[in-house]
């Protein structure tokens, strides 16, 4: 059996060619079993970098009474021969040590295997492969990180966790992931083979069919076991029903039986979730629950799918659009071809093994490091599945169709709730729809409406025109017609007539297509895309099916008490509205900053450095800080200049999706989290008992927004009419975000001084003061406010 050496460096801050070994850490593995451990630290004979001492604890005083590498390089040398190296990124443990010691005249020539590399592959669905990160998800032995020792011992254990892991798939499986492994760094594939030549055929539990396996998948058969009264029912989930609660519960019964479209406005924390969950299955209905994005669409599966089961033996399941899925007859496709570039490869091998473990078959799993999206685009499914494929019976998606014959409760999101009411309204039959968060949905419906056409493939075409035409006399004609359609489309829509034309002569039929029949659509280019829709909204109660009940439920779906123009909006003439009256809640203030700068003249870079220094004056209370904002390039920007000033925190589309940053956020893993749009409409943070929002921009839309265009067609003053609105709602939406229990307390902080001095911020905190208190101050009172509230 192979004995493993598995080694970690700390090192100077240096580059590789000057770098010297300040910690040696060793541990030798004979199967399971360590049977040798080394520990020392070494002088380098020069000072550490702060950075250095700080990480790793070292300082000047300790390694200057430690051994020259000279005095241990034949110790160490002598404990790796015959051995095989590993380490947790090998290329810097290798090279380094075998640079120290060929300095010391001693030759090191070891086969060498990288951990990192293994865990990619093994631990497919992992979002990081840090050792500090394996070592918390594995529940290794890491007591202290960047101590030499430390992290050989919690490498050594990750191996063993790695090899496990390789003995727990079928041996075909291994057989066709060493088929790609040649693509691993040094001889890391050597791991794989040795298990693969001394392996059995593993096929219990699984569905193998040419070298792919997947899970054998059992639908549970509902028994429905609900007690006759939603008291009862929530009494055996350990929960008390709460007033407003028993009222949205009333309504859904007293509306279930009305054939109108019923809407239903009650403020965030009342527990609107369960109420219709066990409202309407109560009743022996069957429901689709539409909710505004998939991390909203996994909260509620997180939150409620195995309870429902294990108390109610009722089903509640989760279905997405066909694309976000695995096909893998075309990922088998790919699989011939070796030579697609070695993170492709290593790709490969992680999907090889995620297929064995995923229940779902969702790409959305899978760790995307190491692909492209046009690779995931690749093999995402189309949508169709044939009986004779050989892939039939491991097809995801008819495996997420089947498993909604078996659920009582289906999660979908607006986006799919859309295409499948346009395309198969069957999809609704015998059920009762729910669309919460109802405000998210003129998005979803203007997407649905939009239609763009890429410049960039139309650039394709003119160069393509130019090659046929450069020797013919005409040649010149078509070159200015190029020009001129270059500089008029960037004035579309004034210059449509133009574009036109000059898209008839020059022959290019899918702009002259796009542009046709547009005059009561909107034009407007983004970078290299051209964008048209139409002047006005989609019509959604035409797309609501007629025979399906469905109730619309948010927290902020009418303007003020006399203005219910959402309903109007969405196509609705004839419908039913119940208002739960909201209540000023005694655990959160609003505290808006009166003494900040005119941002509106401001660039990203000063804003950004006024957001950081507040931010940084807050973290000081030592609680968790979620910070919304409206822009990525601000975001990044705050993002640099927290990393500037060495302060740890979670950047969405930086440090992860919406889903797992937030996990992270929620177990204490950073104090500040800054997010975009899904933070704003409907991510839940229940789990902090105090928390701190930071607003440094009111989220008004631009006047450029398609939807603020489109109001603007209807009525008369879009921005007081409908952007204050729609702006104050979502702030309203915001403080929802963190109220979720009686007993969590939070200060949302607006850094926008707008909000106290123009007039349109009168009638925003008058309807915020219905929700919670408002505290006008400059931002140190501010500060001194928080520490009264919350510290």
């Amino acid at each position: 059996m192979t004995k493993f050496a598995v080694v970690d460096l700390e090192a100077t801050d240096a580059h590789l060619s000057q770098n010297k070994i300040i910690q040696v850490g060793i541990v030798i593995l004979d199967g399971e079993k360590v049977i040798q451990k080394y520990s020392s630290n070494v002088n380098p004979h020069e000072e550490l970098a702060p950075i250095i001492s700080e990480l790793t604890g070292l300082t000047d005083e300790v390694l200057s009474v430690a051994p020259d590498f000279s005095e241990i390089a034949e110790e160490i040398s002598l404990m790796l021969e015959g051995t095989v190296f590993v380490a947790h990124n090998v290329k810097f443990d290798y090279n380094l040590l075998k640079k120290s010691l060929n300095e010391c005249g001693i030759d090191f020539d070891l086969p060498s295997i990288d951990t990192v590399e293994l865990s990619r592959v093994f631990f497919p669905d992992f979002e990081k492969y840090s050792l500090e990160y394996l070592s918390e998800k594995l529940d290794l032995t890491h007591d202290n990180p960047h101590e030499a020792f430390s992290d050989a011992y919690a490498t050594a254990k990750l191996l063993i966790q790695i090899q496990n892991k390789i003995k727990s798939l079928p041996r075909v499986v291994v057989g066709e992931i060493l088929r790609h492994a040649g693509n691993l760094i040094y001889e890391t594939q050597l791991v794989i083979k040795e298990i693969f030549d001394q392996m059995d055929e593993n096929i219990n539990g699984y569905i193998i069919r040419q070298n792919i396996a997947t899970k054998k998948v059992s639908f549970e058969e509902e028994n429905r076991n609900l007690s006759k009264t939603f008291e009862e029912n929530m009494e055996r989930i350990n929960l008390s029903v709460r007033e407003k609660q028993a009222k949205v519960v009333s309504i859904f019964e007293d509306k279930l039986d009305n054939p109108k479209v019923s809407f239903i406005q009650a403020q965030t924390g009342v527990g609107k979730t369960y109420a219709y969950l066990l409202g309407l299955l109560e009743q022996d209905k069957k429901i689709v629950i539409s909710t505004s994005t998939k991390v909203l669409q996994e909260q509620i599966m997180v939150n409620h799918a195995k309870e429902f089961r294990e108390e109610f033996g009722i089903n509640i399941s989760k279905f997405l659009g066909f694309k976000n899925y695995i096909k893998i007859e075309e990922f088998v496709k790919t699989l011939p071809n070796t030579q697609s570039g070695i993170n492709q490869e290593i790709f490969k091998m992680k999907v090889l093994v995620w297929l064995c473990q995923t229940e779902t078959g969702e790409l959305s799993e899978l760790s995307p490091i190491m692909t492209s999206q046009d690779y995931l685009n690749e093999i995402a499914h189309d949508g169709n599945y044939n009986q004779l494929s050989m892939f039939f019976e491991q097809d995801f998606l008819r495996l997420a169709h089947q498993k909604l014959q078996h659920s009582s409760a289906v999660v979908i999101n607006h986006a799919l709730m859309v295409e499948k009411m346009k395309n198969e309204p069957e999809f609704f039959a015998e059920r009762v729809l729910v669309v919460d968060e109802t405000q998210q949905l003129f998005g979803v419906l203007e997407s649905v409406q939009e239609e763009t056409i890429d410049l960039e493939f139309l650039n394709d075409e003119l160069a393509l025109i130019d090659s046929f035409t450069s020797s013919q006399p005409e040649s010149n004609l078509k070159k200015r017609l190029k020009e001129s359609l270059n500089y008029h489309i960037n004035y579309l829509p004034d210059s449509k007539s133009k574009v036109l034309l000059d898209a008839e002569e020059l022959g290019l039929k899918d702009l002259v297509d796009f542009l046709s029949n547009t005059d009561e659509s909107f034009l407007w280019k983004t970078d290299n895309i051209l964008h048209k829709s139409p002047k006005d909204f989609l019509d959604f109660a035409h797309l609501n099916p007629q025979y399906l009940k469905t109730f619309l439920i948010g927290a902020t779906l009418s303007m003020s008490d006399s203005d219910r123009r959402i309903p109007e909006l969405l196509g609705f003439e004839d419908y039913t509205f119940d208002e739960l009256p909201s209540s000023q809640a005694h655990n959160q203030e609003i505290l808006i900053a009166t003494d900040g700068p005119n941002i509106g003249n401001m660039s990203n870079t000063t804003f950004a450095e006024y957001i950081k220094d507040n931010l940084l004056d807050l973290a000081e209370f030592d609680m968790p800080i979620l910070v919304l904002l409206t822009a990525k390039d601000l975001l990044k920007k705050t993002s640099e200049l927290l990393m500037q000033n060495g302060v740890n925190h979670l950047a969405q589309g930086i440090h992860g999706t919406p889903s797992q940053i937030k996990k992270r956020f929620d177990d204490g893993k950073s104090q500040i989290l800054l997010g975009l749009n899904s933070f704003w409409e409907g991510v839940d943070f229940d789990k902090q008992d105090e928390i701190i929002v930071v607003i440094p921009r009111l989220p008004f839309s631009t006047p450029d927004d398609i939807l603020i265009k489109k109001y603007a067609e209807r009525f008369d003053n879009p921005f007081y009419d409908f952007n204050v609105p729609m702006t104050t709602l979502r702030l309203r939406q915001a403080l929802g975000r963190v109220n979720r229990r009686p007993e969590q307390k939070s200060a949302i902080v607006i850094l926008d001084k707008r909000i106290a001095g123009k007039n349109y911020g009168k009638k925003m905190t008058a309807s915020l003061v219905e929700a919670a208190p408002i505290i006008f101050d400059e931002i140190n009172g501010i500060k001194r406010q928080i520490v009264n509230f919350l510290v």
